[in-house]
């Protein structure tokens, strides 16, 4: 089980005898910053570097779920000059994305879990884990009930 996958697991109430280490109990708030004009080649390569991370953290979190909660859905968005993707869980998403425009990129965070006005992104991968336990969270505080059947 990834450290990941623990903290899920934790986050959900498996019983600790179920969860090899129980993961130290951290802040969920994911670290962003300021959203800045990068070369083309560079927003792309952290785009799809931080895509292909949500992608496993979205499934090693549906595993630890299982078929007694609500998955994590993961969307792609082709669009002609951005890349996107959006994560959801319940009611609640929070949507990637880089745009491409003059041979510069610009990545932005937006979701119902931030209020920034200025554009934000998140600070790197490492953020990743915290954003989808915050989605996880208010998720759970909306409707704790599950939808699986």
């Amino acid at each position: 089980m990834t450290p990941f996958m623990t903290r899920v697991a934790e986050f959900v109430g498996t019983p600790e005898d179920e969860v090899p280490q129980l993961a130290e109990r951290r802040s969920t708030l994911p670290e962003t910053r300021i959203s800045r004009r990068v070369a083309t080649g560079t927003g792309a390569d952290r785009h799809v570097a931080l895509r292909s991370l949500a992608e496993q953290y979205v499934c090693e979190a549906n595993a630890v779920l299982g078929a007694d909660h609500d998955h994590l859905d993961l969307v792609d968005e082709p669009l002609p000059d951005e890349l996107a993707f959006t994560v959801t869980f319940k009611d609640h998403g929070a949507r990637c994305s880089t745009t491409f425009v003059d041979g510069r990129a610009f990545g932005r965070l937006v979701g119902d879990l931030f209020d920034e006005e200025e554009a934000r992104e998140l600070e790197g991968p490492d953020a990743l884990p915290d954003l989808l336990v915050q989605l996880m969270e208010a998720g759970m505080e909306a409707s704790p009930t599950t939808s699986a059947t």
